[in-house]
């Protein structure tokens, strides 16, 4: 047998020499593989409403004031700012670049003397929870080392593909039952109708 006919033969699996290598690439994906699932439970399975409720106190707790403005309605953000009361909703929202810069000035300047108390946190109550084509609810606690001091209520809109807040305030166990009764679909209805304003001539 000549040596190009020797060279077509498959190797025999005792033999070393017929050992393959892992391609690198493989362990490459594994890696993503399992970093994609890390990422997936730790903040894939978060309904959007409750990351930004949670973005927002991060940001709040860290005095990042241009994440705060960025995870709130402008519909909030214009009972601050009288220059804008007169713009209908397609208007504000044109001009939400320049009412995230605006609020989060008016913010820091509020907060300013304020201090945030050590080792506050928030806990979402995912069991309240209500999310709706064009608006959220969203309930939470503050907690300070760990106590609970105080809850919340968020009603979240849906502006441009992101929900942001459009109301906080304050509640307490005695009104949980009726949120959870809640009918979603009229807030959604709202806040359609609100969105849907047009522009005025």
């Amino acid at each position: 047998m000549d040596k190009s006919s020797h060279e077509s033969v498959p190797q025999l699996i005792g033999d070393k020499s017929a050992k393959r290598r892992v391609p690198r690439s493989i362990f490459v994906i594994i890696i993503l593989s399992f970093a994609a699932l890390y990422w997936y439970s730790a903040y894939g399975a978060t309904p959007a409403p409750e990351k930004t409720v949670k973005t927002f106190y991060q940001a709040y707790f860290n005095r990042d004031y241009n994440t705060v403005a960025k995870n709130l309605s402008v519909f909030w953000s214009v009972r601050f700012l009288p220059q804008y009361a007169s713009m209908s909703a397609p208007e504000l929202l044109e001009n939400r670049t320049k009412i995230e810069g605006e609020i989060s000035k008016i913010i820091a300047d509020i907060e300013k003397e304020n201090e945030v108390p050590e080792g506050v946190t928030i806990d979402i109550m995912k069991e309240y929870t209500k999310i709706g084509k064009e608006s959220a609810i969203v309930v939470y606690e503050f907690k300070e080392k760990g106590t609970v001091t105080s809850m919340e209520t968020a009603i979240l809109i849906l502006e441009k593909g992101q929900f942001r807040i459009f109301n906080m305030s304050p509640v307490d166990t005695t009104v949980l039952e009726q949120i959870k009764a809640l009918d979603i679909n009229i807030l959604d209805e709202n806040f359609a109708d609100l969105l849907a304003t047009p522009k005025a001539e």
